[in-house]
């Protein structure tokens, strides 16, 4: 709670809340109950409103479960997506996900490899990485990019500064580049900070500010972010 002296550690997320809140559910509830949780979203995911015209596309790119949200009821239709939870979102939602991919250089290797004809959508962030339709349009494969969501940054909230500023060591999952560059951009000086980061461009992202400790895990995916949260949470506990 707010105000109230932390003793244990604390596990810092900050994830969109929704986001948050699954993953925290996915961790281990023994190992959680070692920790403090302290959520303190740095991006809002808010709908940008654009039209979705799907009438001339073969398939749909869904490279985040955020979009999926932002769209229309697949019916049925393609979906070639990125991320095991994405492909997940866009079943639910009513699309047939051909694959999940491992990231977006796997995904634009495996769409060029098997050519799929006509066109694509990219239903996308308006902050995103990987250009993956510049480049399947390069190789052939025509794809459009429709925005349907954006990631407002939001400041670190009074419980997480304090959190930082005190003596207690905090555990922090980072997921994106951009929340990366976000959380070292509000960053003071943290004594007992460790970072779990899912990729290398996460801890490139943090700059001067990274940690020299970085976690980073194997592959960049969700299971691997817990597998590597509940490892340190066991060192926690057995401290």
């Amino acid at each position: 709670m707010p105000g109230h002296p932390m003793t244990n550690p604390i596990l810092l997320i900050t994830r969109p809340k929704r986001g948050a809140e699954r993953f925290i559910a996915r961790l281990d509830p023994v190992l959680l109950t070692k920790v403090d949780v302290v959520i303190s979203p740095l991006l809002e995911i808010v709908p940008t409103q654009n039209p979705v015209d799907l009438d001339a596309a073969t398939a749909v790119v869904f490279t985040s479960a955020n979009a999926v949200s932002f769209c229309p009821q697949g019916q049925g239709r393609i979906a070639y997506c990125v991320g095991e939870q994405t492909a997940e979102a866009a079943i639910a939602h009513g699309w047939r996900s051909a694959f999940a991919a491992r990231d977006a250089d796997d995904l634009v290797a495996r769409l060029t490899a098997d050519a799929p004809g006509s066109r694509l959508v990219h239903l996308a962030g308006k902050h995103r990485r990987g250009e993956i339709a510049a480049r399947l349009t390069a190789n052939g494969i025509q794809t459009d990019v429709v925005e349907v969501y954006d990631q407002v940054l939001l400041p670190l909230t009074k419980e997480a500064q304090a959190a930082l500023a005190s003596e207690t060591r905090v555990l922090l999952p980072l997921f994106s580049p951009r929340t990366a560059g976000h959380f070292a951009a509000e960053l003071q000086s943290v004594q007992n900070l460790q970072i779990v980061a899912i990729s290398a461009a996460v801890v490139k992202a943090l700059g001067e500010n990274a940690p020299e400790d970085v976690i980073i895990a194997k592959a960049p995916t969700g299971k691997d972010m817990v597998h590597c949260i509940e490892k340190q949470l066991r060192t926690y506990s057995l401290a």
